[in-house]
């Protein structure tokens, strides 16, 4: 037996989180867990415990040791444990489930380390604890991160690794994503605080330390992690950024009561957060792998260069159901100072992660995105306007200033139906564009007249008659710093009505009359005659479909 007096302050909590197995756990006692461990005994026999077993110490009973007396007997010795008292005691093995209600009543901390445990690995951690904390505690932080390391090589994902890591430190530990997002979340069993206050006060973007608000920034900076007041009573965090290449990719947070944060929490964030670093690289790894083979298969679908049994093969590899009807969308900048295409496809990306309906998401030719929008049934285009909804308000909160359009074409049926489908939202999405159409996305059924104009507008024929009935109106606009052309476009946008077409023109109603008769002198077109109104309706929509119009 070992009994030698106190170096420092240790308590049981203390003894688990730092020196014991992560898998220990507590069977009995849990409440006196924050009894101060003066020194511990290493039990080599039942006989003369008073003379070795003291006050305060953690008593440590090998398994070859528990063998050797009965039940009976084992519960005698530990009410002796208790009446010391002892700081605790640890077995490493399980109690039968008949003694554990006895032990239960014992007003001793009872523990139980895996029982693949070595008893000199346990008895070296515990003295160095003892010895030096913080030499004991910065160990425990390395041995944290080969844990993580080696669940992140197993697979078992973050939820497991934050799990650990609240168990750990007892305290709440997040993994969030660069939107702030909660990739995983794991809550101590006895976490009084409302969890949605803590949720809502993490998940805040300006709540962050003003350097870690920059993704670049927060990879450069030399601090690996800061402790901050929460907007909550007595709540801190410590946050570490996860730091992957040339920027953070997300954040590990370990949080809990501002004055009982210590050394192995901003271990756990900082060590945390360097184990994250390989789960999402290797999780991006896998992402970029999938959508490579989404976009071989949409490509090849698309140029119809894909032979049927590829075509089945890759689709069978892709994780969606490409045998549901799909809606099909094409979204583009427009303007010299704009985002990229990926930071567009990553806030889509992220967007279809919380819808209700999966996708496919590809850049093609790197000019335009693509979404294929699966739907429950070809009427259910409620999903697909929900997500444009979406996509809409994050566009503007995300990039402000800038301008996206977009078209729209569905349901595709069938995978033949693809290449068809996506033609035609390709072209609402222009003619949108160049008819300076208010809608966000244009839908390729809503386009009327204009998809038989877009067939023609090419042919000779139609140029020379545009030419001749809406030319001389810009002409004469050029010269006259006038605005006829945008008169007759208001004139039949309000079918006629002269009344509505002046209020719309902030014109008086004589003012518009005047500018009608020139209209008709110039295009000798009798605006009272159908045909010749219709023709030139015809030759002005012509003329918007221009680059120039």
């Amino acid at each position: 037996m070992l009994n030698q007096p106190i170096l420092t302050e240790v308590n049981i909590g203390d003894i688990m989180r730092l020196a014991l197995p992560l898998q220990t756990v507590v069977v009995a006692g849990e409440t006196y867990t924050r009894r101060n461990v003066h020194w511990f005994s290493l039990l080599s026999t039942w006989n003369d415990l008073t003379d070795h077993v003291k006050a305060g110490d953690l008593v440590i009973v090998p398994s070859w040791v528990r063998q050797r007396i009965s039940d009976a007997d084992l519960l005698t010795h530990l009410q002796l444990f208790a009446d010391l008292p002892a700081a605790g005691v640890l077995f490493f093995q399980d109690f039968p489930e008949a003694m554990l209600e006895e032990i239960g009543k014992l007003q001793v901390p009872i523990l139980i380390a895996p029982p693949d445990t070595q008893v000199r690995d346990v008895h070296r951690a515990v003295a160095a604890l003892l010895i030096d904390r913080h030499a004991a505690t910065t160990e425990r932080g390395m041995q944290l991160y080969r844990r993580l390391s080696d669940m992140s090589r197993e697979g078992l994902g973050l939820d497991a690794m934050t799990e650990v890591m609240s168990k750990l430190t007892g305290k709440v530990v997040v993994v969030q994503d660069k939107r702030m997002e909660i990739r995983a979340i794991s809550w101590p069993r006895n976490m009084e605080i409302d969890r949605q206050v803590i949720v809502e006060a993490i998940t805040e973007r300006n709540e962050l330390p003003q350097v870690l608000r920059n993704r670049k920034a927060a990879a450069k900076a030399r601090q690996s992690y800061w402790q901050q007041l929460l907007p909550i009573e007595n709540m801190g965090r410590l946050i570490s950024p996860i730091v992957s290449g040339d920027r953070a990719r997300g954040y590990v947070s370990v949080v809990g009561k501002s004055d009982e944060l210590d050394l192995l929490d901003s271990l756990t964030a900082e060590h945390g957060a360097a184990a994250c670093a390989l789960e999402m690289a290797k999780a991006k790894a896998v992402s970029e792998a999938k959508k490579a083979l989404r976009g071989d298969f949409l490509e090849g679908i698309l140029v119809g260069s894909l032979p049927q049994n590829e075509m089945n093969r890759l689709a069978g590899r892709l994780d969606h159901d490409t045998q549901q009807p799909h809606m099909v969308l094409t979204f583009a900048w427009v303007g010299s100072e704009m985002p990229s295409l990926r930071r567009l496809e990553t806030t889509a990306n992220w967007l279809l992660r919380n819808h209700n309906r999966p996708a496919l998401v590809h850049i093609y030719g790197g000019q335009h995105l693509c979404v294929f929008h699966a739907l429950k049934s070809e009427e259910d285009l409620e999903s697909t306007q929900e997500f444009v909804r979406r996509l809409k308000e994050q566009v503007d909160a995300e990039f402000p200033g800038t301008r996206l359009i977009g078209g729209m074409s569905g349901p595709a049926k069938t995978l033949a139906d693809w290449p068809r489908v996506y033609q035609e939202a390709l072209q609402a999405m222009e003619l949108g564009e160049r008819l300076k159409l208010s809608n966000f996305v244009v839908d390729f059924n809503s386009l009327g007249v204009y998809r038989l104009l877009g067939e023609l507008e090419d042919l000779p024929v139609v140029k020379t008659f545009t030419d001749q009935v809406i030319g001389p109106l810009v002409a004469y606009d050029t010269q006259h710093r006038g605005s006829l052309v945008q008169t007759v476009d208001a004139y039949f946008t309000h079918h006629g009505n002269i009344s509505q077409t002046a209020e719309s023109l902030f014109v008086h109603r004589n003012t518009l009359l005047y500018r009608l008769e020139r209209i008709q002198e110039l295009t000798r077109h009798d605006l009272n005659q159908a045909d010749m109104r219709l023709a030139l309706q015809l030759a002005l929509k012509f003329w918007q479909l221009r680059p120039e119009g």
